[in-house]
């Protein structure tokens, strides 16, 4: 008999080598089958986003010190599935990203070297890996049929979360994994003593902003009005049981955005119907929300006022690559100046990127907050707009990161699309709309 311990190959040394083998045959097949399946490849990536959380992934590289999170590795499977996408248009926002990957690399030849690799390769495991499935999808699946998965998933997810509010109980944190992202997200958060809805997103935050981007989508979804409706507001009630001020203001942003903006997807007398729904249930859910803000007293206000401290690092930033304020301590944990969390992409994009990348985001910010006002959006682009006071005040984390990125990739391919193409697809709904204004007219 051999004795595996006494051998080269030892027990967790087959065991892995197992597990490398299995993940890799499970990725072979997958590749074979959602390359033939383009609209099941989108669904199971947006499936990865809703529902498994972070710390699902595994260590990559440098002894496993860098982390591939679960929809990241979805989503080059994905990507590669869908890939070569037909009708490819370069746009101003793959500049952006372009911009964004050159400036991390030459942060690498800069100060704080090792601070820099870290954030570069956030960067291309969070960023551009959601950006180029948000900017291919659409050009293998029809974009209205995406918003219609998102539309649905997100239902289910804000469903689960009015469930864990009500219950208290979330499911996704028991499914633990030995390592440092469930150290730091696998844990409830609270809010005046009330337990904050998570869902598998690993923070309250994370949930209600994301929950908040998917609103505009889901209005554009290729629904009937009163289903859509209903999905959009089961998504605002979840984020009220996230107790995420930011969560709540976006989604409402989003919903006045869409029905200011997003006419050829509302009539007339769907958003009025939509202002009068959204009116009664922020009257029914405002006296919860204020309940557990006065219950959680100096919380809310204490965390304000230290993302307004956050301002006086932005003398610390370098044109290109990491702050000078950057340091890790003995624990290896890092920090910015006297500040360790910070509660704002944009400040974290100049820390961490330069000066000229966080110029070019907020260019690109400005960019959209223009289309919208000309009333040249797409859906995806009214929820990124809607997501700007997230921006400021919240980092981008866990999937809520990635997903922020798949929407500027759907947003950069739909602003692409031919007019006529535009056109088409709402004229399909303004058809399916017509016979009941045409019935009401004749009343």
């Amino acid at each position: 008999m051999i004795d595996l311990a006494d051998g080269p190959l030892n027990a967790p040394t087959v065991d892995k080598t197992l597990l490398i083998a299995a993940a890799v045959a499970v990725a072979i097949l997958g590749f074979v089958v959602l390359r033939r399946y383009p609209k099941l490849a989108v669904a199971s990536w947006i499936v990865s986003i809703c529902f498994v959380p972070i710390w699902l992934g595994f260590g990559v590289g440098f002894n496993g010190n860098y982390y591939l999170p679960p929809a990241t590795a979805a989503a080059f499977l994905v990507v590669a599935a869908l890939l070569p996408a037909p009708r490819f248009r370069l746009s101003w926002l793959d500049g952006l990203m372009t911009l964004v990957v050159v400036c991390a690399i030459c942060s690498l030849f800069t100060g704080n070297a090792g601070i820099a690799l870290g954030a570069a390769i956030i960067v291309v495991t969070y960023f551009v890996a959601g950006y180029v499935v948000g900017r291919i999808a659409p050009l293998r699946v029809d974009p209205l049929w995406i918003h219609g998965a998102i539309a649905i998933c997100f239902t289910v997810v804000a469903l689960l979360a009015i469930v864990e509010g009500l219950t208290h109980f979330n499911p996704f944190v028991l499914i633990k994994a030995p390592n440092s992202l469930y150290t730091a997200w696998g844990s409830i958060q609270s809010r005046g003593g009330v337990p904050r809805a998570e869902g598998a997103f690993g923070h309250s935050i994370a949930l209600g902003a994301s929950l908040a981007m998917a609103i505009p989508i889901t209005l554009a979804s290729p629904f009937r009005f009163w289903v859509r409706v209903a999905m959009s507001l089961t998504m605002l009630v979840a984020t009220v049981f996230s107790f995420s001020r930011i969560g709540m203001v976006c989604a409402l942003l989003g919903i006045m955005l869409s029905i200011l903006f997003m006419r050829d997807a509302i009539s007339r007398r769907a958003r009025i119907t939509l202002v009068t729904v959204v009116v009664i249930a922020a009257a029914v859910l405002f006296p919860l929300v204020i309940a557990v803000f006065d219950e959680a007293g100096s919380e809310a206000t204490d965390s304000a006022n230290y993302r307004g401290d956050l301002t006086q690092l932005f003398g610390t930033m370098n044109p290109i690559g990491v702050a000078s304020s950057a340091e890790k301590n003995s624990a290896g944990t890092l920090y910015f100046g006297n500040f360790r969390s910070i509660d704002s992409q944009l400040i974290l994009t100049g820390l961490t990127n330069g000066v000229i990348v966080l110029a070019a985001v907020v260019a690109a910010l400005v960019f959209g907050i223009l289309l919208v006002l000309r009333g040249k959006a797409t859906a995806a682009t009214v929820a990124l707009v809607a997501q700007i006071p997230a921006f400021a005040t919240v980092a981008l984390i866990t999937q809520y990161s990635i997903f922020v990125w798949f929407v500027a990739g759907l947003a950069a391919t739909t602003q692409l699309m031919p007019e006529a193409m535009k056109i088409g697809v709402l004229g399909v709904r303004r058809r399916a709309e017509e016979p009941v204004a045409v019935e009401a007219n004749a009343r």
